[in-house]
């Protein structure tokens, strides 16, 4: 696969992942409001992201800063960078997708 063609489905995948943690965040607020969401980080301070929050907005704009950064860097810090944001978006659909047939559940 093409640099190119890798670059645009992880720009895709950042798409999707950025509108359903709009969705997520939403819920979370609401869920705040009841008192059934009092954890202060959605990921562990050992996870792949510099960032931390109890909502997930400011992963995923770490996440677009990263892919942006390997999109004007040279091949070997694209090389270097894409494992970790391949991680990250791996991260967020687990725990997006998670958040979401917990919710279902119940």
């Amino acid at each position: 696969m093409s640099k190119e063609s890798v670059l645009l489905q992880l720009q895709e995948n950042v798409k999707i992942i950025y509108h359903k943690a709009v969705d997520a965040d939403k819920l979370l607020a609401d869920l705040r409001e009841q008192k059934k969401a009092t954890f202060s980080q959605v990921f562990a301070s050992d996870s792949a992201f510099k960032n931390h929050s109890d909502t997930f907005l400011p992963y995923v704009e770490e996440l677009a800063a990263d892919l942006q950064e390997i999109q004007t860097d040279d091949e070997d810090h694209y090389k270097k960078l894409l494992p970790s944001i391949v991680v990250k978006i791996e991260l967020l659909f687990k725990m997006l997708g998670s958040l979401k047939a917990n919710l279902t559940e119940k």
